[in-house]
């Protein structure tokens, strides 16, 4: 096989930023990156898809405690949090992606850790303290990631126990009480043994101020203990990973953006312009507290027949949240969520060498995953004592079956051809109710068994079930036209499964909802120039959605709130994305990455507000010609890395600017839901002794101070949210390695 990595040498990448990086020679050449997007081990150089690779080095140096830290450094990737659940990511690239917290939506963009899927976007923005490399991976990746890939795969690649002794530890402060305190050591057993530990603490007080009282409000406290035992045999080698994760931040601290139209406005307040203000009312206690527990087992067996991944995973996550959503003093709509979910994943694929030109991977790959959710809302600010409660229970497991084969037609033609067949089955009860307290506000508890309690209508209690079988597919050649040059291009069939919807305020509203189906075609070129000093990849590609699935949250005028996903008729979208990354001289690195992105939805009959008349409730509405939710149509980065000798050691200057245009980031594309675009500058300062042992920097990021909103969700004509992105942040940090 002409393209094996088993030809490659492993690099460790330098401190640059962008998903291109580099590790400096001594004749400041670009050096090969290896990833494992195609779960085999080549040069992403050599990867016939669009592929990112981020190195845990850029991760430290620019102080990214977790994913949403990336949002704009890559190509047509959007990396948000739902407006008023923080802990839940909302990820997009080229304009596919779910904006729902709740695990019933399921994801469009996978986060993978370790070749273990995470299956729901809740807890997803994994602290990325001690990782090797996150591989950005754009477009259906369905063959051998599966379904829910439709949009790409996050692929977070862990640093594995090194069978020595020896470690590094980093301490971070900052402005608004950012402190993190970080620790991984290695330590060997015996020949075949080895094990490591690693402890993850990141911390800050909080961005907001709460107009009640002056308190802070939006306060992070993450504590990850990460452990691991690895045997290593001569032809068998197992890693035994053990995570747990305990969080203890402060609530949702969205910003109520209604106008003097809708049921909550608020009045006094004049604009929706960002601000780090808001209103939380003293009934409701600042609390977001999960619980993750994850426990992954990596066996690798090479056998005459091949050689054998088996991939075993559980996790689970505990979540009990509370959020102010009305964002005033006022208790006008409060909720309360009690979360527990688990699951189970088997992986087993075998990798052999059919012939001299062929290579096939074929797999096995099973998934169950089951979750509870009890959902308390209180409605003063619709009728007063008016509260809701809602629960959600859900069992799914999904079976696949898949394979793809790589063949050398000739020594620079190689053709690719993939398939990926699952199965899978879902089980869902949804309950809601509404409850009035006489001459009392609402509060949390409140059942029609109390003396002051009354039901005002029978709880309603809906159950589905239903199973899906799809098919998805890839089909591609590469060429590699020179030694510095491949070009490539592929068609493929990703699919999201269908499902049932958890928060329901009529019985329809459970669904089932359909599978949704996305072709995608792209054309690429990687290439390496002038004698590996200049790194140039380019894609262009075309999206094409059938059934394509919408989250659509609606709050009626009575204060019922349901979550309802409709199967859009047809949409698209297409693009081009450019990386480059090329030395100026051997000190000085230039970075560039450029994406442009146009979609919209072809057909789409759907249910939604009417702007001219709120108080009518949904009406049929025709949205086809509006974009895809979080899909600016330009965005990227720039930025410039200078070393230099500085005494008895060496500086590094780093200085990054991001851009992302306006969006929309819900289905209606209101106008009060447009975000304006978003420009923000980075740099970092940093000294490291020739020793190389240990690093003291200073880092700045949103060094401009710009206030923003990320999000925009407009409820008609109950009341409009919205969420901040973070204010500026000047700290230092120290790292110690041994």
């Amino acid at each position: 096989m002409i393209f094996k990595t088993n030809k490659l040498s492993r690099v460790v990448c330098g401190a640059l930023p962008l998903a291109a990086c580099t590790a400096l020679t001594a004749n400041a050449q670009l050096e090969e990156i290896v990833v494992t997007a195609q779960k085999r081990q080549e040069s992403m150089q050599q990867v016939p898809i669009a592929v990112s690779a981020i190195t845990g080095q850029y991760i430290e140096n620019q102080n990214i405690t977790n994913l949403s830290g990336l949002n704009n450094t890559l190509p047509n990737v959007q990396i948000n949090t739902f407006s008023n659940s923080p802990d839940s990511a909302v990820f997009t690239i080229r304009g596919v992606g779910v904006n729902d917290a709740d695990p019933y939506v399921g994801t469009t963009v996978s986060v993978v850790v370790d070749g273990a899927v995470v299956g729901v976007n809740t807890a997803a923005l994994l602290s990325l303290f001690d990782i090797e490399r996150v591989e950005v991976l754009r477009g259906p990746q369905g063959t051998l990631f599966g379904a829910n890939t439709t949009g790409g795969v996050i692929n977070v690649i862990t640093k594995q126990p090194t069978g020595e002794y020896g470690g590094e530890a980093q301490v971070t402060a900052g402005e608004h009480g950012r402190l993190d305190a970080n620790l991984a050591y290695n330590f060997p057993i015996n020949e075949n043994w080895a094990g490591k530990v690693s402890l993850l603490h990141t911390s800050h007080d909080g961005y907001f101020s709460n107009t009640l009282n002056g308190t802070d409000l939006g306060s992070t406290d993450v504590t990850s203990l990460r452990g691991y035992l690895k045997y290593t045999g001569d032809n068998y080698d197992a890693t035994v990973k053990a995570q747990y994760v305990r969080s203890r931040n402060g609530s949702q601290t969205n910003l109520n953006i209604s106008d003097s139209s809708m049921i909550l406005f608020e009045q006094g307040r004049t604009s929706d312009e960002p601000r780090f203000r808001r209103g939380q009312s003293a009934g409701v206690p600042d609390q977001n507290d999960r619980d993750t527990y994850s426990l992954t087992l990596t066996q690798n067996f090479m056998t005459d027949i091949g050689d054998i991944t088996a991939i075993t995973d559980y996790r689970q996550y505990d979540h009990d949240l509370f959020s102010d959503d009305d964002a005033t003093i006022h208790q006008w709509l409060q909720t309360h969520r009690e979360v527990d979910h688990y699951q189970f994943s088997q992986e087993i694929r075998n990798t052999m060498d059919i012939s001299d030109n062929i290579e096939l991977l074929v797999g096995v790959y099973g998934l169950y995953q089951e979750y509870e959710l009890d959902q308390e809302g209180q409605l003063d600010g619709f009728f007063p004592g008016l509260s809701q409660p809602q629960t959600q229970e859900q069992e799914n497991w999904s079976a696949s079956l898949f394979a793809q084969t790589y063949i050398d037609i000739t020594d620079r033609l190689q053709f690719q051809l993939g398939i990926r067949y699952s199965h899978e089955e879902t089980e869902a009860t949804s309950t809601t109710a509404q409850y009035l307290a006489l001459g009392r506000p609402a509060e949390f508890g409140d059942r029609p068994t109390m003396a002051d309690v009354i039901a005002l209508q029978p709880q309603l209690v809906v159950s589905g079930e239903d199973e899906w079988d799809n098919v998805g597919y890839k089909i591609g050649l590469d060429y590699q036209l020179t030694d510095q040059v491949m070009v490539y291009g592929y068609h493929a069939r990703g699919f999201k499964s269908g499902g049932f919807v958890g928060r329901i305020a009529i019985p329809q509203d459970i669904g089932p909802f359909d599978t949704e189906f996305l072709d995608t075609w792209e054309v690429g070129m990687k290439s390496d120039l002038f004698d590996n000093r200049v790194r140039l990849n380019l894609a262009a590609f075309y999206n094409e959605y059938e059934d394509m699935q919408v989250v659509q949250n609606l709050t009626l005028a009575s204060g019922a709130n349901s979550s309802t996903i409709q199967n859009a008729g047809e949409a698209h979208s297409q693009g081009v994305e450019m990386e480059l990354t090329a030395y100026a001289t051997d000190d000085l690195v230039f970075n560039l990455a450029v994406a442009y992105l146009d979609s919209e939805y072809d057909k789409y009959d759907t249910l939604a507000p009417d702007l001219n008349n709120p108080a009518a409730g949904p009406v049929p509405t025709d949205l086809s010609g509006n974009p895809l939710m979080n899909a600016p149509r330009w965005s990227g980065n720039v930025s410039a890395t200078y070393t230099v000798p500085i005494g008895a050691g060496e500086g590094r200057f780093f200085l990054q600017t991001t851009h992302a245009s306006e969006k929309f980031s819900n289905f209606t594309a209101y106008p009060q839901e447009k975000v304006g675009e978003i420009t923000l500058v980075n740099a970092r300062v940093s000294w490291t002794p020739d020793s190389d042992r240990w690093t003291l920097g200073v880092y700045g990021r949103n060094l401009a101070d710009k206030e923003y909103l990320a999000q925009r969700q407009w409820f008609f004509p109950s009341f409009g949210i919205a969420s901040m992105g973070p204010p500026r942040e000047v700290g230092v940090d120290f790292k110690f390695n041994w």
